[in-house]
């Protein structure tokens, strides 16, 4: 079986990352490993006619013109394509809607879909598979779409745990700070809030756009503009596992819509991903869409939104309790070894594509 890889993001520059040990293989959702399933993959080069997707964009076809007709011109090479993002195959998915296109799709969905838009009806009804990564997208797609189960998967994401074990140091360098590391929907005006009123340091690493806004921050509270793109990040991989080891525990402010929460997307799932795999303790503010609850595996603390008291009630209770907050770290990361690994992903995966 072979099949084509896509993403909205550059595949094939991570792949080579990944290959020469810089890149953690989650982010190549599953591909690294499907080779042990007699799986053969091809990456298709992220963009070659740039101008395409302006084109595209002005006739409303989405971002990635460019990418798919690139796809029209070679999928006689594939038995099916697999896209990670569901924003990378509008037209396919309408061409296989119509009959004209004649290659499965298969795509990750990492948000829900609204059922009132014909775009998105075009783009469910053209998908072969729907590879949900949570069980509240799953059910979503169920109920509005009366979909047929055949064609959703349930499909958790994972990091990949032997990237993280080879880039710890696994000294006892651990030092006294919570981090937050993360750039997109970020609610950090929150977080600096409570920690003017923790004596504590706290270091955030985001982009200059998901900075806070707060203009008296208070010296415990240490800023750094980083996480550029998914892929060219200017605090490299290696640095940010260095920092989440010396980290206390990990901190995921998340900028939830209070009206309507399950409307919310998976963000803040990077992070506690890679928390797990680090083994700390997460504070996170509550999304109902990620499907690891961190209390029910006490590995962590929730925070409703917008929440600066229960920031600093759930800080100082982790700081008060050492022995405590290095054993949610500890079970978050034996929960990656016996559950959420890279390993059992892709198995999945492979089970998925060749069905």
């Amino acid at each position: 079986m072979k099949i084509l890889f896509i993403n909205n993001y550059p595949m094939d520059k991570a792949w080579e990352l990944w290959k020469n040990g810089d890149y953690p293989g989650h982010h190549l959702w599953g591909v690294t490993h499907l080779y042990q399933h007699g799986i053969d993959v091809d990456i298709l080069p992220h963009e070659k006619y740039i101008i395409l997707n302006k084109i595209g964009n002005s006739l409303g076809l989405g971002n990635y013109l460019d990418q798919q007709l690139r796809i029209l011109f070679q999928s006689y090479k594939y038995d099916l394509i697999y896209s990670a993002c569901q924003d990378n195959t509008f037209l396919l998915s309408f061409f296989r809607y119509l009959g004209i296109f004649r290659k499965p799709i298969i795509c990750v969905v990492h948000r829900p879909i609204n059922s009132q838009s014909k775009r998105e009806k075009i783009f469910v009804n053209g998908h072969d598979k729907l590879l949900c990564l949570s069980r509240n997208l799953m059910n979503q797609l169920k109920e509005e779409f009366n979909l047929d189960e055949n064609k959703i998967e349930h499909l958790e994401w994972v990091p990949d745990l032997t990237f993280y074990d080879k880039k710890k140091s696994n000294t006892n360098n651990e030092q006294k700070f919570i981090i937050a590391a993360g750039k997109t929907e970020r609610d950090y005006n929150t977080l600096v809030k409570a920690f003017t009123k923790i004596n504590y340091p706290l270091h955030i690493y985001c982009t200059e756009k998901s900075a806070p806004t707060i203009f008296d921050i208070t010296s415990n509270i240490k800023i750094s503009y980083n996480h550029s793109t998914q892929v060219d990040r200017n605090l490299s991989f290696r640095e940010l596992v260095a920092e989440y080891e010396r980290a206390y525990a990990v901190a995921i402010p998340l900028d939830m819509p209070k009206e309507k929460p399950d409307t919310m997307n998976l963000k803040g799932l990077t992070s506690l991903l890679e928390a797990m795999a680090i083994g700390k303790a997460v504070v996170m503010t509550r999304n109902n869409q990620i499907d690891i609850d961190i209390e029910k595996e006490k590995i962590g603390i929730w925070i409703n939104p917008g929440d600066v008291e229960g920031w600093q009630q759930a800080i100082s209770y982790l700081l008060s309790q050492p022995d405590e907050t290095r054993e949610m770290g500890n079970r978050g990361y034996h929960l990656c070894k016996s559950k959420y690994n890279l390993e059992a992903f892709s198995s999945n995966l492979a089970k998925v594509l060749k069905s």
